[in-house]
């Protein structure tokens, strides 16, 4: 009994002791982070001098040379470009939606969806017919023939999280003309996915499946959807004329940018950092996923400036085409290193630059518990809010390795303002409140790499 206690003694004592180490080297991240804030220089310079990054532009190609030097700069020991084949999608000069009901036409301010086929010269017209779920157009059968679908489910402004809103709105963007091409619509008109109200529409990724005819798709601004299903309430018959010129190409060559820190004790373990380095072609992509581009970059840099030796390898992985095909992703959980690398966890930061408030983690009960007893280390950075269910969309595939996936968590009340459009820019993110994420995301991932999971 006494050698029982004596050994849970000793086991606490070396806890402290190692919570004590950690919380000494996140106060130098901290500080090395705040004094020179260089995340917010990188962003800058991405936004600035590549702009947009929608994969298959020369934008995206363009990036992956920044990138590349980015984390050559941050002192890596390994940088290299790992290939990957990624769409290319053109969306054209010509956007135009006009609604008429009888002697009245409103112009409508839209822009077409990720992947969304052209219109032809001519355009479509039709009756517009608006609905709020898949099962009232189910529910139309043979009315929809020829018709346009409007979905107008706004997000929920009751939860909290503004993540779920999305998750609960965003199916009508992404399989809307799937259904409503089962049905025999022409064309598909989406609420953005935002909950602000303004006039600036939201893109983002759409689907089709080839058995299923491929019918144009836009996104209409908040004040448009409201206008229109007012016109459609007062009118009752309200016909739509769309034109789209977007396009789709073969898929081209391109690249994931990685770059690592190699571990000192057990570098065949992986602790990812990771964003994607794609963007929409509305705005610049600062919020997404600039800020995590610049936040896995600037992870490197502190512990190659701070001269840190972690244990366990800390790669950041900057994926190639998150938005329309996760193509990037896939690739990288398919490689055939992942034989003999192994991941013990993936952090990817792709919810904006805002404040952090923590991590959201997928992982075994083991696995959990044990990250979440960092959190007084996590403090440092104000992010020490530990909870279940989070990782990304390009760490994703790596969970069939075992591998815990945690996903930052910044405040999530404006960036759904931003997201997806013409307003996602640089003058949107505070220098601190990015820095401040890049800190908790450098600070987790080095207790990781010490640790162990």
């Amino acid at each position: 009994m006494k050698t029982r206690l004596f050994f849970c003694i000793c086991l606490l004592g070396s806890v402290v002791t190692a919570q004590g180490s950690h919380t000494i080297v996140a106060q130098q991240i901290k500080n090395k982070g705040l004094t020179d804030l260089a995340a917010f220089e990188m962003l800058k310079d991405i936004t600035i001098s590549v702009g947009h990054r929608l994969s298959g532009s020369a934008g995206y190609e363009k990036a992956v040379v920044w990138a590349k030097r980015q984390l050559e700069a941050a002192g890596a020991d390994s940088v290299w470009l790992e290939p990957v084949m990624i769409p290319k999608w053109v969306r054209g000069e010509i956007e135009q939606v006009s609604a008429k009901a009888g002697n009245t036409t409103v112009n409508l301010t839209v822009c077409a969806l990720g992947g969304s086929v052209g219109t032809g010269a001519k355009g479509i017209t039709g009756e517009v017919i608006e609905v709020q779920s898949f099962d009232e157009v189910k529910a139309l059968g043979e009315k929809a023939e020829g018709k346009i679908i409007f979905y107008n489910r706004p997000f929920d402004k009751t939860l909290l999280n503004t993540g779920e809103a999305y998750g609960g709105a965003v199916n009508q963007r992404g399989s809307g003309a799937i259904e409503a091409a089962k049905v025999g619509a022409v064309g598909v008109i989406v609420r953005s996915m935002t909950n602000a109200i303004d006039d600036v529409p939201h893109t983002g990724a759409m689907r089709y499946v080839d058995s299923i005819p491929k019918i144009p798709a836009v996104a209409i601004s908040t004040i448009g959807a409201n206008t229109l299903s007012k016109l459609i309430e007062v009118q009752k018959s309200v016909s739509v004329t769309m034109k789209l010129s977007a396009k789709t190409f073969a898929d081209v060559p391109s690249y994931n940018v990685i770059g690592e820190v190699r571990g000192s004790k057990f570098p065949k373990e992986i602790v990812l950092v990771g964003g994607h380095l794609d963007s929409w072609d509305k705005g610049v992509g600062a919020h997404d996923d600039g800020c995590g581009v610049a936040q896995s970059i600037e992870v490197i840099r502190i512990i190659k400036n701070l001269q840190l030796q972690p244990k366990r390898t800390i790669r950041a992985v900057l994926f190639a085409n998150e938005e329309n095909g996760l193509k990037g992703g896939k690739a990288y959980a398919a490689r055939s290193q992942n034989v003999t690398d192994v991941h013990i966890a993936a952090i990817e930061s792709d919810a904006g630059g805002f404040l952090p408030r923590g991590f959201g983690v997928t992982a075994d009960s083991i696995k959990f518990e044990k990250i979440k007893s960092f959190a007084s280390v996590l403090e440092t950075a104000g992010a020490e809010k530990i909870t279940r269910g989070g990782g990304g969309a390009d760490i994703g595939p790596l969970q069939t390795f075992g591998t815990a996936l945690i996903g930052l968590h910044p405040d999530s009340q404006r960036y759904f303002d931003y997201h997806h459009s013409i307003h996602d820019t640089m003058d949107k993110v505070h220098p601190r409140e990015l820095e401040l994420g890049a800190i908790a995301i450098t600070i987790l991932s080095w207790i990781i790499s010490q640790e162990g999971l």
